[in-house]
């Protein structure tokens, strides 16, 4: 029998190509992926070659490479599946009403939180990530809510394997801090962020429970809130964890008190 651990060496080269593109957001050019990945461009040329036939690269008038329509199909095809995004919007318009600020709803994934679906605030400013954008752990709410789900040991491998970077001069990169942060958000059950991602916005995020009762998706907001400790932000946060309760019952979930 084969082993379990066993993969496929071309097919993990082409992965990363295609991890590569997602990560820079632009084209690209032989050289530049040939550089990036430290593969030989005659190696990257016959994968290149090989996803372009598959629909899953295209090629630009320049020569550079970017992702396919086929990687936006199959996406389209996994959102269809993904039923959280229909049964969180209308939550997420709620949210964003309420406090006037943009709101999200996140997953874990690894080593970081995944945006699966945002709505802006009436003030109309953008200050949220975009979805399907790959955000730090230990840098955001949303991240710190994640990683107080899970235990010290594990919280601690993933923003190591990540990295502590330090996004502003408010981001805690001591991990002694990080899991003192962890604990009083397990005490609390939601989570803030105070310019640690980015200067001047503030955020809240509190935890969505599946219809196991798990906790599994972070529902939050984001914006140009004065100071955590504002009526403003603190309402905001009410209303993220009002909104986080209503979307678990919607879910059917039955976490335990």
């Amino acid at each position: 029998m084969s082993s379990p651990q066993r993969t496929v060496h071309s097919v993990d080269k082409a992965l990363e190509l295609l991890e590569l593109l997602l990560r820079r957001r632009l084209p690209m050019t032989l050289q530049e992926l040939s550089a990036a990945s430290g593969y030989p461009k005659s190696t990257i040329h016959a994968l290149l070659t090989t996803l372009r036939r598959h629909g899953m690269l295209r090629q630009e008038e320049d020569g550079r490479y970017a992702l396919g329509i086929r990687l936006f199909e199959y996406g389209c095809a996994v959102t269809a599946r993904w039923d959280i995004t229909r049964h969180a919007r209308p939550y997420l318009e709620r949210l964003a009403a309420r406090t006037g600020a943009s709101s999200f709803i996140a997953v874990l994934e690894g080593d970081h939180a995944i945006s699966l679906d945002q709505c802006v605030g009436g003030d109309g400013l953008q200050v949220i990530p975009e979805v399907g954008s790959r955000l730090p752990l230990h840098a955001t709410a949303q991240g710190k809510l994640f990683l107080s789900l899970l235990s010290d040991s594990d919280a601690l491998q993933r923003v190591q394997r990540a990295g502590l970077t330090a996004y502003t001069p408010h981001t805690v990169t001591d991990t002694g801090k990080l899991l003192h942060t962890l604990e009083q958000i397990r005490q609390k059950g939601c989570a803030t962020e105070d310019g640690e991602y980015k200067i001047g916005l503030r955020a809240a995020a509190a935890p969505v429970y599946d219809q196991f009762g798990q906790p599994k998706y972070a529902l939050g907001v984001v914006g140009l809130f004065r100071r955590i400790a504002s009526g403003e932000f603190q309402d905001a946060l009410e209303q993220t964890v009002l909104c986080a309760r209503q979307l678990s019952r919607a879910l059917d979930a039955r976490p335990e008190r």
